[in-house]
């Protein structure tokens, strides 16, 4: 098995844990509040113990820190360098020391519990130069809770400290907190993608003219005032088969598809605060005695944007960010025409996380539900207003094995029957 399968499997059973706690509305036991959980405000302590900690870790570079205590007991904490350190020379350094010191803050006995408890909430905004420029910042909530879930994840990753396990996961929650303080709209993310696309098909035209394959078609599958999905259509299956086992061709011929996704899709919309997913699909193929099937795999817009800031600041070249991008943050979709498991997938566990892309009324009481997953749902009319449904919404797919596959938007499950791929 390779390394790649080994953390994506790995990274799929912790959030579907999660996943089954939320649906069974298992959690924690918290103890009830009282008011002597609440610690005595001192943010000139907090921005002491920040810049004091970054100082020490990075002495050429420090961080300017401010920081209110509401009157809620929430702390607003901003922390801000001066020189381009996040998609600079200094990125893995500088935000490796910033990560190094919100787990120490998070941890510090002399703070007497700020930003370790659950409430007050530590909102913690970071930005540089360069970001201040572009109206971009990372807003991260901390706490001891949030900070055990990052450990737990990196050790299902077997990351130690200054890993790239350890610094993946940081990143990524920076990169889910991203803001823009510029207007966000539909009709611009679209006018993005549009361009994204033309520039990624330009790119990707020369590798297939030297293969001898027709380059892929890319548009805009949805957009909304927040987020864009993209959809890039293959010609043909980037796969190969040996007695029906199926392998990826990872760096080889057909792999370029994604090649030219950061330098083009994930420039666009580095310094915009849209969210969203690429879907890259192939046609439905008949394989012998077997079902229809086909390439159905997604990517995060930001981790797009992660893989061109890595790439723009020297932490990582082009041919590791491909592959990276192949291994760790491409996510397998609906590639069955009949089933949400292909055969070789009976038994096993799958989550996916997907979006509503259309929303077709028939007749009666039902509605049909395309994600962006590349599946289709019937899922009731009472159930769509129940659990605020449109297009756009986040939604999560859990497939586990003896069970009913479900369907959910946050906590709230739909009573939904899968239909076929689309």
């Amino acid at each position: 098995m390779k390394a790649g399968t080994i953390v994506t499997w790995a990274l799929v059973a912790f959030t579907a844990t999660l996943q089954l706690m939320a649906q069974q509305g298992e959690g924690p036991i918290l103890h009830p509040k009282t008011t002597s959980t609440k610690p005595v405000g001192n943010p000139q302590a907090v921005c002491k113990f920040i810049s004091e900690h970054m100082q020490s870790k990075l002495p050429q570079s420090p961080a300017l820190c401010s920081a209110t205590q509401e009157a809620s007991g929430d702390y607003e904490i901003n922390l801000f360098s001066p020189k381009d350190v996040l998609e600079g020379d200094m990125r893995r350094a500088w935000s490796s020391a910033l990560f190094q010191t919100l787990e120490a803050l998070v941890e510090e006995k002399s703070l007497k519990g700020t930003c370790s408890l659950a409430e007050p909430v530590c909102f913690v905004s970071v930005s540089d130069s360069h970001l201040t420029s572009e109206g971009i910042r990372y807003r991260l909530i901390l706490s001891q809770k949030d900070l055990d879930a990052l450990r737990t994840l990196v050790e299902a990753f077997h990351g130690t400290e200054f890993s790239d396990p350890w610094y993946f996961a940081w990143w990524n929650d920076l990169m889910i907190s991203k803001e823009s303080d510029r207007s966000l709209s539909k009709g611009n993310a679209e006018s993005i993608a549009r361009g994204a696309c033309e520039d990624y098909v330009q790119a990707n035209a020369i590798n297939a003219d030297l293969r001898n394959k027709k380059p892929p078609s890319c548009s805009v599958l949805l957009a909304t005032d927040h987020s864009v999905y993209i959809e890039v259509d293959t010609s043909y299956r980037t796969k190969w088969a040996i007695d029906g086992d199926f392998h990826d061709i990872v760096g080889a011929l057909l792999s370029h598809i994604y090649a030219d996704m950061p330098n083009t899709i994930g420039r666009a919309f580095d310094g915009t605060g849209y969210d969203g997913q690429v879907v890259v699909k192939s046609p439905w193929t008949n394989l012998a005695d077997g079902p229809q099937e086909r390439d159905y795999f997604t990517v995060s817009v930001r981790d797009l944007e992660f893989l061109y800031e890595e790439i723009q600041s020297g932490v990582r070249s082009v041919a590791d960010s491909h592959t990276l991008l192949l291994r760790r943050y491409r996510s397998e979709g609906q590639t069955t025409l009949a089933s949400l498991r292909r055969p070789d997938q009976e038994g096993s566990l799958i989550v996916r996380n997907a979006a509503a892309v259309t929303i077709t009324h028939g007749q009666g009481n039902t509605t049909a539900l395309q994600t962006t997953d590349g599946a289709e749902w019937l899922v009731s009319n009472e159930d769509l207003v129940r659990c605020r449904v449109s297009p756009g919404s986040d939604v999560t797919i859990l497939v586990v094995p003896d069970k009913t596959p479900s369907l959910s938007r946050g906590r709230c499950r739909l009573d939904a029957t899968f239909v076929s791929g689309w």
